[in-house]
């Protein structure tokens, strides 16, 4: 196995209409690093200074991510799980226009459409929030 296949992470900028509201990471569910990596990154925007909430939005909890040391802290997060088939970037279009989070954290098992990550920009300008894409590849 090479250095690259370990990698579990990938940043790839999301073309922005207007200030990159949208960032889009891609993940590797079989790398022993991504589960600490994406714990870290939502802890991290959890303590965020905004007085707004960080959203977690997926078909599965955040919780078991997180370890009983981020839970001893003031962590503001509002968890969105949908066990339905209901899209789940159409949620975290919900979510963003509403404003009360400053950051919309969206898990899913396949990348955005182009009509989706257009969409998600424009709600992100309306609510004056964050979106993080992650895109868990099998």
């Amino acid at each position: 196995m090479s250095c690259l296949e370990q990698m579990p992470l990938h940043y790839s900028p999301a073309p922005s209409l207007s200030g990159g509201k949208v960032t889009e990471i891609t993940m590797r569910s079989d790398a022993h690093l991504s589960r600490p990596m994406l714990a870290a990154m939502m802890i991290e925007l959890s303590s965020n200074s905004d007085q707004r909430w960080l959203c977690w939005v997926a078909d599965r909890p955040l919780k078991p991510l997180l370890n009983a040391e981020a839970h001893q802290h003031d962590r503001k997060i509002l968890q969105v799980v949908s066990n339905t088939k209901r899209d789940l970037s159409e949620i975290a279009i919900r979510a963003l226009e509403r404003g009360k989070s400053h950051t919309v954290a969206v898990l899913l098992e396949r990348p955005l459409r182009d009509d989706e990550r257009e969409a998600l920009e424009l709600a992100a300008l309306a609510g004056s929030a964050e979106c993080l894409v992650i895109f868990m590849q099998p």
